[in-house]
């Protein structure tokens, strides 16, 4: 009988295909893996607890700071930080316009009517040149503001928590230049003019692996877990052709990949959506320890017996609890089956962590939260 495990020993030890005393559970890692605000407040509402304010966890998605109350009551095995915001450029506020103007330049809003914010503009759209590119003003990688009390907080988590330490880098390569460039423009430099796509990819990467060694050097050795977030597909396919996945975006996701693996020890999770089935070789390659999400709708990921039994042995898996269908429109029942199946067919041998496929959104009912928790614990749930 495996002994009990404290929950970073459950996490390390599913992420390192060890066998865990029960398989472990996240709520807020990341900011891909938390829940949003309003279905945080009806959740709190549901269970009858009264924490007082919701605090924001990531603005941009609206998430909630998940208060240690709740965590204890779910038996969640993670606990989520961010790096700060930059200081010398802070983001600025653009009330006219409902959202803020962020270190990149890219106006993010949030009308009355919505729920999050969206990204309202492209700074580098349009017709322009790899110098327009090289000229580009971008966030300055030594501001202060990225690690300012860091490792401080980070420490002081470690004190009082037994939880796994998870930090969200900011964007990495791909989608951050995808932002700067705008979507549509991106895909049509891909197929037309990929010297420029290819130009600003390297720029970004450049930058970014700036920041995270300022990040990095002050955190890098007290942290267990490293989210970093490149989106590589869609719903049905990679977001490029599979020749030019390999020729424009891998080599780039293996030079920061490379880099994170030297820079910290930590077990390296990297977020991709979609239908990532051809890029889970190259990924498990790399030298990543566990992809996020496992997002059972989109195509090739549903056989999740089959993903077990082929990229098993190199590597875990992060979610599962379909967040597109059960849980926003299924049963209580629905999500708890759901989630033994996930269980059953993941955790052998560790290399599984249970979760939402992705942020629970706000229409998610409370009893479906619940459900999945109470069925990963094995047991009722009580805040008595």
């Amino acid at each position: 009988m495996t002994n009990r495990m404290t929950s970073r020993e459950r996490v390390l030890a599913a992420l390192s295909h060890q066998q865990p005393d029960r398989v472990p559970m996240d709520l807020g890692a990341s900011i891909v893996s938390s829940i949003h605000v309003q279905a945080y407040d009806n959740l709190k509402k549901y269970l009858g607890l009264d924490l007082g304010a919701t605090k924001i966890f990531a603005r941009t998605s609206q998430l909630a700071v998940v208060d240690p109350v709740i965590l204890d009551l779910f038996g969640v095995d993670t606990l989520g930080v961010k790096p700060g915001s930059p200081e010398n450029h802070p983001h600025r506020e653009v009330p006219d316009e409902y959202g803020f103007i962020d270190e990149w330049g890219i106006l993010r809003k949030m009308p009355p009517d919505a729920d999050t914010y969206y990204v309202a503009n492209a700074p580098l759209e349009g017709n322009i040149s790899i110098q327009d590119v090289m000229n580009y003003p971008m966030p300055d990688p030594s501001d202060p503001g990225y690690a300012r009390g860091l490792r401080e907080k980070i420490l002081a988590l470690r004190a009082t928590s037994d939880r796994a330490i998870a930090i969200s880098l900011p964007d990495s390569v791909v989608q951050q230049s995808q932002l700067l460039r705008g979507f549509g423009e991106w895909y049509t430099d891909a197929a037309l003019n990929p010297d420029l796509m290819c130009a600003l990819m390297d720029r970004v990467l450049e930058n970014q692996i700036a920041i995270w060694d300022t990040i990095l050097s002050a955190v890098g050795d007290v942290i267990d877990l490293v989210f970093n977030f490149d989106d590589l597909a869609m719903q049905d396919r990679l977001i490029v052709s599979p020749a030019m996945y390999r020729k424009y975006l891998e080599p780039r996701v293996r030079t920061y990949i490379d880099w994170l693996k030297r820079k910290t020890s930590a077990k390296i999770v990297f977020h991709t959506d979609g239908a990532i089935v051809p890029v889970l070789p190259s990924l498990a390659d790399m030298g990543v320890d566990c992809v996020n999400p496992l997002q059972v709708s989109a195509k090739g990921m549903g056989d999740v017996v089959a993903l077990k039994k082929q990229f098993g042995d190199r590597l875990s898996f992060w979610g599962g609890v379909d967040s597109q269908h059960t849980l926003p429109h299924g049963t209580a029942d629905e999500v708890r089956a759901e989630t033994v199946s996930r269980v059953r067919d993941l955790n052998q041998n560790g290399g599984y962590v249970l979760g939402a496929v992705h942020n629970i959104q706000g229409d998610v009912p409370p009893e479906n939260i619940v459900a999945l928790f109470e069925t990963g614990l094995g047991k009722k749930l009580s805040n008595d």
